[in-house]
């Protein structure tokens, strides 16, 4: 992928999760960093975790397509990162 491609998906509003209303961009799920040949089949799936004063941890999975457009995504109330 072009680096001014990568350049415009950082600030690409995604999607915006639906339990605590942050907003997510591209930068958010560090974009330039996804190896694109090691997705083996489109959409694939991409966990974001985040947090905020109001709501505890939880996650959104994202289903991005091959332009990294949001085709679903689910929530995650529950979760537990261990070492």
């Amino acid at each position: 992928m072009k680096k001014e491609t990568r350049n415009l998906l950082m600030k690409k509003l995604l999607t915006i999760c639906p339990i605590c209303g942050k907003q997510i961009y591209g930068r958010d799920i560090d974009i330039t960093n996804i190896d694109l040949s090691k997705i083996s089949k489109w959409p694939f799936r991409y966990t974001h975790c985040h947090s905020n004063r109001s709501n505890p941890m939880h996650a959104v999975t994202l289903y991005l397509d091959s332009n990294f457009a949001v085709r679903g995504k689910e929530i995650s109330e529950f979760l537990k990162i261990q070492d």
